[in-house]
């Protein structure tokens, strides 16, 4: 009779649990189904026994929920006479973890044991774990603990099926970190370089840009194309606010320290930056030629000593054009040999610096076009 009323009762939880299936999230109805062994108190002159139980709940959150319980059970007493058993109990359930997923689970309760001539109530705990094999199906086993008012404590293990009828959590994956979003080039003022490139950020409406956003300059010369009024300036050469190159208005004498030994006319690199001194010059003056004299004490013949001052001042000439790129037909030399002395040829220092070179730039009082 109390098999019948099991299945009975099993067919009735899972059409209950079929119309509750709609729950939304990880709550919702359940049934248990599965094998007790009960392990009874050596006190209770009782033969251990297994059986099937049955058992029907309700998850009311992702971490809890509450059950109910039953197993009908025939065994004997110690001395071979039939002693028929049933156990209910109502158990609140932990779970960590939501449904879906593995998870350990806490059980507490209380419950009745039924037999023919006497009932007890019962505390029920224990511990058990929850395999997930599929999204709403999971393998269960576990051990309770019941304590009756007699003061028994029976061991019962388990092992048997959860169906659950909400809807289960997926199995945890760990979350994509947010994609971080692209910030969209901006290009303020228009002319073609993203603002986070643009060295030149207020470059007018329609105007030629290079690499970095800044206004054109083709002749290199500091002054924009929009503004330069001389768009072919020489290379290097000085100019004013409006591009054009600024003229010398009168002739400059650049002193050289170039000095040499007695009686040569060997330019050493160590006077190469007296010598780009005059270079420079006459780069950023294009309409410029030098004449580069040459000078000597007055020691020896007055006619050596003009060749050699001649030599000395070629042997500069020819520096500037060889290492500095000074076109030939504006440098010119001469030699005034010891015709102008600035310094008393009777002391050894005096001499020393009447041996010199001295460079003549002069200027050209013509615009260039």
């Amino acid at each position: 009779m109390k098999k019948r009323l099991l299945v009975t009762a099993i067919a009735a939880a899972t059409i209950s649990c079929s119309a509750l299936s709609n729950e939304s999230e990880t709550t919702g109805p359940y049934v248990n189904l599965g094998l007790n062994y009960f392990d009874f108190s050596s006190d209770r002159q009782l033969k251990n026994e297994s059986d099937f139980y049955f058992g029907v709940g309700y998850q009311t959150s992702e971490n809890w929920g509450v059950e109910f319980e039953y197993t009908d059970l025939d065994t004997t007493t110690n001395a071979g006479t039939s002693f028929p058993l049933d156990l209910w109990s109502v158990n609140g359930i932990y779970r960590p973890n939501p449904r879906g997923t593995n998870s350990v689970f806490w059980k507490m309760g209380l419950g009745r044991y039924g037999s023919d001539n006497n009932d007890k109530t019962v505390g029920r705990f224990g511990i058990g774990y929850d395999f997930a094999t599929y999204d709403n199906l999971s393998w269960i086993i576990g051990a309770d603990t019941t304590l009756n008012s007699d003061g028994d404590a029976d061991l019962i293990g388990y092992a048997g099926i959860s169906y659950f009828f909400g809807k289960a959590s997926s199995k945890p994956t760990p979350k994509a970190p947010p994609v971080p979003k692209t910030p969209v080039p901006v290009d303020s003022d228009g002319d073609g370089v993203f603002d986070s490139a643009d060295q030149c950020s207020g470059t007018p409406a329609n105007t030629a840009v290079d690499a970095n956003g800044c206004e054109l300059d083709s002749d290199n010369d500091g002054v924009v194309d929009s503004i330069d009024k001389c768009p072919t300036t020489p290379a290097g050469a000085k100019v004013d606010e409006s591009g054009c190159r600024i003229i010398l208005t009168e002739d400059v004498s650049i002193q050289l320290n170039v000095q040499f030994a007695n009686n040569s006319n060997v330019v050493t690199d160590t006077y190469r930056q007296e010598i780009e001194k005059v270079a420079k010059f006459m780069q950023q003056y294009p309409d410029t030629s030098v004449v580069i004299e040459g000078h000597t004490d007055d020691r020896g013949a007055a006619s050596y000593n003009q060749q050699l001052s001649q030599k000395r001042a070629t042997a500069v000439m020819q520096y500037l054009v060889d290492n500095f790129g000074v076109a030939s037909d504006r440098v010119s030399a001469v030699g005034k040999g010891e015709s102008n002395p600035i310094a008393d040829n009777n002391t050894a220092e005096g001499r020393s610096t009447n041996r010199r070179v001295q460079a003549e730039i002069k200027t050209s009082v013509s615009k260039p076009q």
